[in-house]
């Protein structure tokens, strides 16, 4: 799967992140994350959420556009709707850690 698309296109700070070659890092970060959040056996071990996202600037919109972009995946491989909106609703949760710009 490809690197979160619009919201990296739009804010200049996740671009550049994006580019620096730590997406394979993000993704495993983030698939603990995940399995954390929903109840899985794996536990995140990262910075907390306002930590690792504080210099990125990322302002609400394009946090609820990785949320639809989140949800897009979920749909296209099939997860049942509960075990999705688990997943959503782990993330919108977060959103006032993430959101700072």
């Amino acid at each position: 799967m490809e690197p979160i698309g619009q919201a990296a296109n739009v804010n200049t700070k996740l671009k550049d992140w994006n580019t620096k070659g730590q997406l394979e890092g993000l993704k495993f970060m983030r698939t603990l994350w995940i399995c954390q959040a929903t109840g899985g056996p794996f536990q995140y071990t990262g910075k907390d959420m306002h930590e690792a996202h504080k210099d990125l600037h990322i302002t609400s919109e394009e946090f609820d556009e990785v949320g639809a972009e989140i949800a897009r995946a979920l749909d296209h491989f099939h997860v049942p709707e509960r075990e999705k909106q688990e997943v959503l609703a782990a993330i919108a949760a977060r959103k006032t850690e993430v959101v700072n710009g």
